[in-house]
């Protein structure tokens, strides 16, 4: 309020007397010290509620970001737990299989020894259980990838090779048999011309000529039994002897490549959080492998001299 204006209002205050100017005195006096303190304050409260309204849709503000951030990384690492999950479930899936696929590979090799299992039986099981230990190579870290393709690549090696050596083995079978055959073929010629001279005799036919023509027949039959009986013991005799010293070259490869399988299964111990000590392990290992050896060749030394 400026002066012009108060001066309005006492000469407007003067023309109803005195006292109307006393109480315009009061009134501007009012007017000048309590309302514009008034009004200041009200202006602070009403700034303080505001600057309160927005301080507090601000936090809210905040901590809703805040909770949408927070439910974000929740949910992403909620999706990497369970995508690690699904990969540890994938790779215990594919080693189960892979362990399984690998132990049969590995027995194949001992099966090599066994003259009455054929090479096509004992490959087509390694194809197929080829196939199970591939699949390693898909979720299989370096380590892993590298130990398992080492451990498989000494087993194809040694299959050629013994397959090679197995070859001698499996002819001599094979004319083992032949002879075997011819020899049960001869026999059965003798029995057929003894049941001739039964019934000759039983008939009593004297007539030298056919006598002599089933005792000769007879004779040849027995000659020709008794040399196939010959050369089927001979052929044993050989065929035994080596068959021990490729059994002891099958065990011997058998044991050699199991040297390679601690490695494979240290590092998929390693990727799936099975943790165990490496010395402990090869402790363990090594044990079962020397006392599987002792009973082996225990076992061996005791055909050898029955065939020596």
């Amino acid at each position: 309020m400026n002066i012009e204006e108060i001066e309005k209002i006492v000469t407007i205050a003067g023309s109803f007397g005195i006292g109307a100017i006393l109480g315009a005195g009061v009134l501007f006096y009012f007017l000048r010290s309590y309302i514009p303190a008034y009004l200041s304050e009200k202006g602070k409260n009403l700034a303080t509620k505001e600057d309160v309204g927005a301080i507090t849709e601000e936090v809210e503000s905040v901590k809703s970001g805040y909770a949408e951030v927070l439910e974000e990384v929740k949910v992403g690492n909620q999706l990497k737990i369970s995508a690690i999950e699904r990969e540890q479930n994938i790779k215990k899936e594919v080693y189960m299989d892979a362990v399984e696929a690998i132990t049969k590979s590995q027995n194949m090799i001992a099966n090599f020894s066994n003259l009455n299992i054929s090479e096509e039986k004992i490959t087509s099981e390694f194809s197929e259980q080829a196939g199970k230990i591939a699949k390693v190579q898909i979720v299989g870290t370096k380590e892993t990838v590298r130990a398992v393709t080492t451990f498989m690549g000494e087993i194809g090696t040694a299959t050629l090779h013994l397959m090679l050596e197995r070859m001698s083995l499996i002819n001599r079978k094979n004319d083992i048999q032949i002879s075997v055959d011819l020899r049960d073929k001869y026999q059965s010629e003798v029995e057929r011309y003894l049941s001739i001279m039964k019934n000759m005799n039983l008939a009593g036919n004297q007539d030298q000529g056919t006598w002599d023509y089933v005792n000769k027949s007879f004779e040849f039959e027995c000659e020709q039994r008794d040399k196939h009986n010959k050369e089927i013991d001979e052929l044993w005799a050989l065929q035994n002897q080596e068959h021990l010293v490729y059994v002891r070259q099958c065990m011997a490869t058998f044991f050699k490549i199991s040297d390679f399988l601690p490695q494979a299964v240290l590092s998929v111990r390693n990727e799936l959080g099975l943790e165990i000590s490496p010395d402990e392990y090869l402790n363990i290992f090594n044990e079962n492998i020397e006392k599987g050896k002792a009973v082996f060749d225990e076992f061996i030394s005791k055909l050898e001299p029955e065939n020596a």
